[in-house]
């Protein structure tokens, strides 16, 4: 009796030893248990997600370029809140990056024995991973909302999408899980490296897939921002937000090893079809074609602007725009109002002033899916340009304030009875023309511009040797010619070229009083505005040199005549 007494109290304290180890590994193993270690292994890794110097760096690198593509230009909710998700990419490949290092860390670390040993599985380690995620969302959601913050600061017009600005921390999301997936099968830093530059690839070359570049995330064409509104079904930002979450799940799915159990194999297996589903019913749908009743209405706001626009008289001048555009007409009127002020008189026709699509064709992604009838027809619209009278100025949709000394100049060029676009005498070159000065003058001070901004980038000089960088033969001979900054933003492409002597007269005009400037322009108006009056003359009658521009060297003769080797002879400017 006393040997199995003794047999028994033997195993009781054994078991008492190695009770609390069991009934851990049996805690860990049961379904709440493996929930609470895993969000154990979440709460941590997620705290070293957020604080990683890989998402903090994708965080501010994300914010720059949200900040180069959004800050120049004009700001369209209907383009903006695609132009967010550009930033989003950068963060969700350094998310993606930093999930590959954090899954793969057992492997490199040489712990897998270890972590073998530990009474939870490897599902439930990979779990705690994908949960984790959660810790990037923080930096995504941060990006949104300051680049948010900083469109509406600056008075966007229309209003952001949900879908889409809900799609950034999505694809952060999708990137992360991906990284996972790459982490628990390769361990190497450079596996993540690899997988952050595919995503990098795929956004900065799938506008090379025509219609199908929807099917890549993140990217948005290049026309967005030039459209006056948006169109019902482009862009598909919630077919988008679904494709990106389906992606997000089925990289999940894939980071999780395999099931023991046969309940969790058909539910994993289960989630895995139901997100392929979810991905090929969101291609489908951003595959759809364009309404066609969109497109004529777009194409035709192109093909005639102010029949689309709403339009207001003020001071001789038409200004029209699109509807939904109304707030910027203070704006417009401003530096137009601003040239007319110093003009001793104006033409007597009325000058419209209209916005315009600034679409030099028509994008396969924008209108794919349609007949050829329509495209060609689309696409001669494109090319004719507006209709209208020669005394129309067209300033292009998504470019505003960047248009604004242009819309001055080509005011100021109309003051003084230059061609405007619709003219035959369109790209014409008024040289050693007194007007061409004037008319810069003009701009110069309704804008307030330092000649030093203009002047920026052209190398305009008069000293020898200057290096200019555009050359027009007009009647055989060599001018040299000023291109303004503002041309990156054509308002009324095909207006005049200016000229460097110009150019250098009106910044001399604009070290004199203006009083002075003034006083000469009201005696003799009529004179100033005849194409026969000479620079020589202006200067002579202000007190001042007569610019000198000496041509380079090699570009006093044409070149020599064939095709692409000499630029088309410009006419000179006589009405």
């Amino acid at each position: 009796m006393s040997m199995p007494a003794a047999g028994a109290g033997a195993r009781r304290g054994r078991d008492a030893e190695d009770g609390p180890g069991l009934a851990a590994r049996a805690d860990a193993r049961s379904p709440g248990g493996a929930r609470r270690v895993a969000l154990s292994i979440a709460r941590v890794e997620a705290a070293l997600l957020a604080r990683g110097v890989l998402v903090l760096a994708g965080l501010v690198a994300g914010g720059a370029v949200v900040w180069v593509f959004v800050w120049p230009t004009e700001p369209l909710w209907w383009n903006a809140a695609w132009q967010i998700g550009y930033g989003q990419v950068i963060l969700a490949a350094t998310v993606l990056a930093a999930a590959q290092l954090a899954a793969g860390r057992a492997r490199r670390d040489g712990m897998r024995e270890l972590y073998r040993s530990f009474p939870v599985s490897p599902a439930t380690r990979t779990a705690g991973h994908l949960a984790a995620l959660a810790g990037a969302l923080p930096a995504s959601v941060l990006l949104a909302g300051a680049a948010a913050i900083l469109i509406q600061a600056r008075g966007p017009i229309g209003v952001p999408s949900p879908w889409v600005l809900a799609g950034g921390p999505l694809l952060v999301l999708a990137a992360g899980a991906a990284g996972v997936a790459v982490g628990t099968r390769l361990s190497s830093p450079l596996a993540g490296i690899l997988g952050a530059m595919a995503l990098l690839i795929v956004f900065t070359q799938s506008g090379r897939f025509g219609e199908f570049s929807w099917l890549f995330p993140w990217t948005t064409p290049a026309q967005l921002g030039s459209l006056p509104g948006p169109l019902t079904g482009y862009p598909p930002g919630g077919a988008h937000a679904v494709e990106l979450a389906g992606l997000a799940v089925l990289a999940a799915v894939a980071a999780l090893p395999g099931a023991r159990g046969r309940t969790r194999r058909r539910m994993r297996l289960g989630a895995g079809i139901l997100a392929v589903a979810a991905v090929c019913a969101s291609c489908l749908v951003q595959l759809q074609p364009v309404p066609t009743a969109g497109l004529i209405r777009l194409f035709g706001a192109g093909a005639d602007p102010v029949a689309a626009e709403h339009c207001t008289i003020s001071a001789q001048v038409r200004y029209c725009l699109y509807p939904g555009f109304g707030r910027l007409l203070p704006a417009v009127q401003a530096p137009v109002r601003g040239v007319l002020a110093e003009v001793p008189g104006r033409p007597a026709q009325v000058l419209t002033i209209a916005q315009d699509l600034s679409l030099s064709d028509v994008d396969q992604a924008l209108v794919h899916g349609h007949s050829r009838q329509h495209l060609a027809l689309w696409n001669a619209e494109l090319t004719a340009g507006p209709t209208g009278t020669a005394a129309a100025i067209y300033a292009p949709v998504g470019y505003w304030p960047s248009t604004r000394f242009a819309l001055a100049l080509r005011t100021a060029e109309w003051a003084v009875r230059l061609p405007l676009p619709g003219n035959l005498q369109t790209g014409c070159v008024a040289v050693d023309q007194a007007r061409e000065a004037i008319a810069i003058w003009l701009a110069i001070t309704a804008t307030r511009t330092s000649a030093a901004w203009l002047q920026a980038g052209q190398n305009v000089t008069a000293e020898p040797g200057g290096g200019f960088i555009s050359v027009a033969f007009v009647r055989k001979a060599p001018v040299i010619l000023w291109t303004e900054p503002a041309a990156d933003y054509p308002v009324t492409p095909g207006g005049p070229q200016t000229t460097a002597v110009g150019f250098l007269l009106a910044r001399a005009m604009t070290s004199l009083p203006s009083g002075k400037v003034e006083s000469v322009l009201d005696r003799a108006w009529p004179t100033w505005l005849n194409w026969r009056t000479t620079d020589a003359q202006l200067a002579a009658a202000l007190g001042i040199p007569v610019p000198v521009v000496h041509i380079p060297p090699g570009l006093s003769r044409p070149p020599a005549t064939g095709p692409g080797v000499a630029p088309p002879p410009s006419a000179l400017c006589t009405s």
